[in-house]
C-alpha cells in the first residue's frame, strides 16, 4: 500500500536510482569539465583567443584585409620605373646602346688612326698649312704630301663612321644620358622590380585569396574550428553555472565500492574498535543479544552484507564491574568500522544502504571517536522497524551529562529499496539528508572531535520471536572533506 501511495502522490524523497544518477552524472560532468579545462584542446583555445583577440592581430588582420599594392611605396617605384622606362630619351638611349654603335665608336675614339687623323687635320686647319699651299711649289712639297694623307684618311671608313656619328642627335642623347643621375635611377629601380621579392611581393599584395592564405587566417580558423567541436559547445554550455559549486567544495578522503571478493581489512575492522586496539579479539556490550562473527559479513554483487543471524555463538561480554565475560549466545551479527584506518573532523558522509524489517533489530550508521561520547547516529532503526529511524548525536556537557538531540524520520518503507543516508558535519551545524532531502539539522552541541566511521546490527532485547535472518547492506560509502 505505501509504495502505491508514493507513486499515486510522491514520495517525500526522489528514488534513489533517478537521485544517484542524477547525482553521478553531475560528477561525470564535473569531471569531464575538469579534464577539458586541463586538456591540451583547451589550452590551445585559450592561447589562441588570447591571440586573436590581441590589438596587434586585429590591426595584422585590417591590414591583410585591406592593403592593396597601389597604396604602397613599392607601387610608387613601380610606377616611376615604367614612366622612366616609356620615356623617349631613355628609349632611345637603350635602342641605341642595343646598336653596339657606342663600342665602335669607343674603339675608334681610342685608336692610333684617329689620332693621325686628328693631328693631319689640325695641321691642316692651321695658318701654316694655308701658306704652304699658297707656295708654287706646293704640289713638291711634304705639305701636299701631308695634304693626301689627310683625304687619304677621310676616306677611311671607321673615320668616316665616327665622325658621321657623333654628330647625330641619337649619339649626344645617348651622351647626355650615360652615367647620368636620371639612368641610375633608372637602373636601380629595373633591379628592384625585377627582383624576387619584389615580385613575391606585388603578387602577394594582388592575390585576391590572400588574407585566406594567411597564417592569421589559418589562425582564426583553428579557433573557429575549436569553437565549433560538440566538446567545446557543451563546455561553453555549462561553464559557468552554478551546478558544479557543491561537488567542487568537496574531495573524497575515503570510499569503498565493496567490489572486492572480501571484506578490505586495511580500511575495515570486524567488532568495536576497542577489541581489536586492546585485545585483538571481539566483544559485545552487556546489553546485546547478539555476537559479532566474520563470518556475518559477505561482499556479493559489490554490496557489504552485514547478516544478524539465529544461532548458538559463543563470544566474550564487556561488565563494568567484571570486566571481560564468556557468554554463549542466541544470535550472531555483524560491525564493521574504521576505528584503525579512517578518522575525520567534519566533512560528509555518505553512504547507499539498504535495511531489512525486523523490528526490534536495530540496524545503525553511526560515528563515533576515543570515548562513547560524543556519537553521531546517521541512521538507527529500531523499535520502528523499517518505517523510520532515529538520526542525531549524542554527547555530554561540562557536568557530565548525557545531552541527547534525536529525531524521528519517517516518509516512506526505508526497507523498499536502497536510500543514500548522509551526513555534513561542520564545526557549528550538522544536517541530515536522506536521497538529497535535508531531514534534521543541529547547531548546538556540535562534536569536535575527529571520528571514525561503524555499520553495525544489534539486537538489546530478549526476544521470543524475530524475523531473521535479516542483512544491512552497504552498497557504497564516500566521504569528504572541504577542499582548502
Amino acid at each position: 500500500m505505501a509504495s502505491f501511495l508514493n507513486s499515486l502522490f510522491g514520495s517525500k524523497y526522489p528514488q534513489t536510482a533517478k537521485y544517484e544518477a542524477e547525482q553521478e552524472k553531475l560528477k561525470s560532468d564535473y569531471q569531464r569539465l575538469i579534464d577539458f579545462e586541463n586538456s591540451s584542446n583547451y589550452n590551445r583555445f585559450k592561447e589562441l583567443d588570447t591571440l586573436v583577440h590581441s590589438g596587434d592581430f586585429i590591426k595584422k588582420v585590417e591590414q591583410l584585409k585591406s592593403e592593396k599594392f597601389k597604396d604602397t611605396p613599392e607601387y610608387r617605384k613601380l610606377k616611376d620605373f615604367e614612366s622612366l622606362r616609356k620615356s623617349s630619351d631613355l628609349k632611345k638611349y637603350f635602342k641605341y646602346k642595343a646598336s653596339h654603335n657606342p663600342e665602335r665608336i669607343n674603339s675608334i675614339a681610342q685608336s692610333d688612326i684617329l689620332k693621325q687623323y686628328s693631328e693631319i687635320k689640325k695641321w691642316i686647319d692651321s695658318a701654316e698649312f694655308r701658306e704652304a699651299k699658297s707656295k708654287k711649289d706646293y704640289k713638291k712639297s711634304e705639305a701636299y704630301t701631308k695634304f693626301k694623307e689627310f683625304k687619304s684618311l677621310q676616306k677611311d671608313s671607321d673615320i668616316k663612321f665616327y665622325y658621321k656619328e657623333t654628330n647625330k642627335a641619337i649619339y649626344k642623347n645617348f651622351i647626355n644620358i650615360d652615367n647620368s643621375e636620371r639612368l641610375a635611377t633608372f637602373e636601380s629601380l629595373k633591379e628592384e622590380v625585377e627582383s624576387a621579392d619584389f615580385i613575391a611581393f606585388k603578387k602577394d599584395l594582388e592575390d585576391p585569396k590572400r588574407f585566406a592564405k594567411s597564417k592569421e587566417h589559418a589562425l582564426i580558423s583553428e579557433y573557429e574550428d575549436i569553437k565549433k567541436t560538440p566538446e567545446f559547445k557543451w563546455f561553453e554550455k555549462i561553464k559557468n553555472k552554478d551546478l558544479f559549486k557543491e561537488i567542487d567544495k568537496w574531495q573524497v578522503t575515503f570510499e569503498d565500492d565493496f567490489d572486492s571478493a572480501q571484506i578490505d581489512q586495511n580500511k575495515w575492522i570486524n567488532g568495536y574498535y576497542w577489541g581489536k586496539a586492546l585485545l585483538n579479539d571481539v566483544y559485545v556490550l552487556k546489553d546485546e543479544k547478539q555476537f559479532f562473527s566474520d563470518s556475518n559479513i559477505q561482499l556479493r554483487d559489490s554490496v557489504a552484507h552485514l547478516t544478524t543471524k539465529e544461532g548458538k555463538i559463543k563470544g566474550k561480554v564487556w561488565d563494568d564491574k567484571l570486566g571481560f565475560v564468556p557468554k554463549e549466545f542466541n544470535f550472531s551479527s555483524a560491525l564493521i568500522s574504521t576505528g584503525q584506518s579512517f578518522r575525520q573532523l567534519y566533512g560528509k558522509f555518505e553512504a547507499k544502504v539498504k535495511v531489512n524489517d525486523s523490528s526490534p533489530l536495530n540496524h545503525a550508521f553511526w560515528m563515533v571517536g576515543e570515548s562513547i561520547a560524543p556519537q553521531i547516529d546517521i541512521f538507527r532503526f529500531a523499535e520502528g522497524g523499517a518505517k523510520n529511524f532515529k538520526a542525531g548525536s549524542h554527547t555530554i556537557d561540562n557536568s557530565n551529562n548525557a545531552l541527547h538531540n534525536v529525531t524521528t524520520v519517517n516518509g516512506v518503507k526505508f526497507d523498499s529499496d536502497y536510500y543514500i543516508y548522509g551526513l555534513e558535519w561542520s564545526k557549528d551545524k550538522l544536517t541530515w539528508t536522506v536521497n538529497g532531502v535535508t531531514v534534521h539539522e543541529q547547531t548546538k552541541n556540535i562534536p569536535q572531535h575527529p571520528m571514525y566511521l561503524v555499520f553495525s546490527s544489534h539486537l538489546l532485547k530478549d526476544v521470543e520471536k524475530i524475523n531473521l535472518p535479516s542483512a544491512l547492506s552497504v552498497d557504497w560509502i564516500r566521504c569528504y572533506q572541504q577542499r582548502a
